[in-house]
């Protein structure tokens, strides 16, 4: 049966076919369908193209299908639609699983280990390349930690990039490749740390840590070949998890990463939808890179594949007091002068005018915002943003102003949080609290935000993060303050919200009939058991268009 090959078939004839010479009818099913009156089905039938032909009782489905359908019988599942997660690093999940991997809080002895048996892999090419090393860290445990590295790989460029994804380590090689040994501080997004003399001590932040990854990861056709695999194994794991569409946020452009999404959907290879973005360079001249993006932008909606998204970083992180904050930081922490509020990659003025040119191209606006002061420029920034290229929206959303909470839905804008357990935990926020104080009460206000009219969605910062949707529904609904207020608006804040956050909620995010059949399967009725055992609920199915991605119960085996 053609929905049940694999699912490359089916991506051949993505637009082309509206003919109904076969049906897909899946009875015996509890259909959440969350449409505009989120009611219940017990049956759906979908057409050859893909597309959802009738939802509602089986009498009336089968009636609708006709002769000759195809019937599977759920066995009293669950099916919503797939779930869609709009800030994720799916290429970037893969090509990280090679780096060597470090112990965060390790000894300085242990870092060296790990060192020395990372400059023994000849797996990473030219460059001795690392990840997880906590800076706060390191930097207790050698002032100078260059020292190190050119000690242990004198004639090898080493970047160890750190657990937070906003750091690295590197060697006098790595920096000198990436002009960091001679840079001066500038406010363009790269923070040099240093040590004797001013010289750069091996460790930087923020934007810095992107240039080395480019350098260390051209778009030769290895590298390429690499990063195409890396992006099949994310969408593997991706659907394992339920996961139907996403926006790939890393967007490093000069990596290439484009051609290999580019190259998965035209093979038929491809099992996910992607609205993905570009970084922003903060340290590249503005027009130069609009001038290059403009080429590189698509926005076909008969496409799995676009890129139509510019990422742009407002700040840094709370926990490494570069968030930007409207009060300044703990004094505790001794922060120098003109550094106790944070840190910002733009200017004021020339944020406003990225907003501006980069939305009249037609790119939709995705802000990293950490701090209360990097999300009013944000919210700013999109007041002077072209609104038909919207919506545009925020990310991370540790901290906001509850002033600024109805501007969300004043402006249309996004609030997308990353609700993972560890983000809510109380060990996190007596962190945080190191960094902020009191106002850890305000932390990631989900629930407030929803409560003053935004659309909230709920994504995972993969692989930064927890992935499950499952877990992050439960997490979401059980937390204690600001979480979202039931099981039904956390299906919603991972379904049909992310659909019109990514400009498809007329193709996808809700069961009816004429959208893409993009469905996960789930072992139990998650609206109908305790909050608690959300989480260990299997996803069992997982449909792209009507075809299987993801089929961990034999459900649509021939």
């Amino acid at each position: 049966m053609k929905h049940l090959c694999t699912i490359a078939a089916g991506m051949a004839g993505l637009a082309a076919s509206s003919a109904w010479a076969e049906t897909l009818v899946l009875t015996n099913a509890e259909i959440y369908t969350v449409n505009e009156a989120r009611s219940w089905a017990e049956a759906l039938a979908i057409g050859e193209d893909g597309k959802i032909r009738a939802v509602g009782s089986e009498a009336e489905v089968l009636a609708a299908a006709g002769e000759g359908a195809e019937i599977v019988d759920l066995g009293g599942r669950m099916v919503l639609p797939g779930f869609q997660d709009i800030h994720l690093h799916a290429v970037e999940a893969g090509v990280n699983a090679v780096l060597c991997p470090f112990e965060p809080f390790d000894t300085l002895a242990g870092y060296k280990a790990t060192v020395r048996d990372c400059a023994g892999n000849g797996d990473t090419g030219a460059w001795v390349l690392g990840a997880g090393v906590n800076m706060v860290n390191l930097l207790e445990l050698h002032p100078n930690p260059v020292e190190v590295l050119d000690a242990l790989s004198p004639d090898r460029p080493v970047m160890i990039l750190d657990d937070i994804g906003h750091g690295a380590w590197a060697n006098s090689l790595a920096l000198q490749a990436a002009g960091y040994d001679t840079a001066e501080d500038a406010a363009n997004g790269n923070i040099i740390l240093r040590g004797p003399g001013g010289r750069p001590n091996g460790v930087v932040l923020e934007n810095a840590p992107h240039n080395l990854r480019t350098l260390a990861f051209p778009p030769t056709r290895e590298n390429l070949e690499f990063a195409y695999d890396s992006l099949l194994n994310a969408a593997a794991e991706l659907n394992a998890n339920g996961i139907t569409s996403i926006s790939d946020a890393g967007g490093y452009w000069p990596q290439g990463h484009q051609e290999v999404w580019d190259r998965a959907e035209n093979s038929g290879a491809l099992t996910v939808r992607a609205s993905n973005a570009f970084y922003i360079y903060p340290d590249r001249p503005l027009d130069e890179q609009l001038s290059e993006l403009k080429k590189l932008y698509h926005n076909d909606p008969d496409r799995l594949v676009r890129f139509d998204v510019a990422k742009i970083y407002v700040d840094g992180i709370l926990s490494q007091a570069t968030g930007a904050l409207l009060q300044p930081y703990e004094t505790d922490l001794g922060l120098p002068e003109g550094e106790e509020y944070g840190y910002l990659y733009f200017g004021k003025e020339v944020l406003m005018r990225a907003a501006r040119d980069l939305s009249a191209a037609g790119f939709q606006l995705h802000f990293h915002v950490t701090g209360d002061y990097g999300t009013r420029l944000a919210l700013d920034a999109i007041a002077h943003a072209a609104p038909e290229a919207g919506p545009h929206r925020l990310t991370h959303l540790y901290l906001a102003d509850p002033a600024d909470y109805p501007r969300f839905a004043e402006l249309g804008a996004i609030a997308d949080l990353q609700l993972a357990p560890s983000a809510v935990s109380k060990d996190y926020e007596a962190f945080i609290a190191e960094f902020i104080g009191g106002r850890t009460d305000l932390l990631l206000p989900a629930g407030a935000l929803l409560a003053a009219g935004a659309t909230v969605t709920l994504s995972s910062d993969w692989d930064a993060d927890e992935l499950n949707p499952l877990i992050k529904i439960e997490t979401a609904v059980s937390r204690e303050r600001n979480g979202l207020p039931d099981v039904a608006a956390a299906i919603e804040a991972m379904t049909i919200n992310p659909a019109i956050a990514l400009r498809h909620a007329d193709r996808t995010g809700s069961i009816e009939a004429g959208k893409f059949a993009d469905l996960v399967v789930l072992s139990e009725n998650i609206l109908d058991i305790p909050l608690e055992s959300i989480s260990s609920v299997a996803i069992e199915a997982t449909l792209l268009q009507g075809g299987a991605v993801f089929d961990a119960a034999g459900l649509f085996a021939d």
